[in-house]
């Protein structure tokens, strides 16, 4: 099976990060992401700034934050 590198928007991982509770600004998201806060993605400065999201990494992110109704009872 070959692997692809799925590389998704900024506003695509906005949209999904708001599907799991994280509500994120694209602004702030690219800010991130230029200073190294997010690791799931790559700013380049061309004349413009350039991001890269992996889709893959974000989704991983995510798992290693998200809360479970378990992580909710124990509150």
């Amino acid at each position: 099976m070959k692997k692809m590198i799925e590389v998704i928007s900024v506003n695509e991982a906005c949209k999904i990060l708001a599907e799991y509770g994280y509500s994120i600004t694209p602004q702030k998201l690219r800010l991130g992401l230029t200073q190294g806060v997010y690791p799931f993605g790559d700013a380049i400065q061309f004349r413009q700034w350039d991001f890269d999201i992996y889709k893959h990494l974000l989704l991983k992110w995510i798992r290693e934050r998200a809360t479970t109704s378990e992580d909710e009872e124990m509150v």
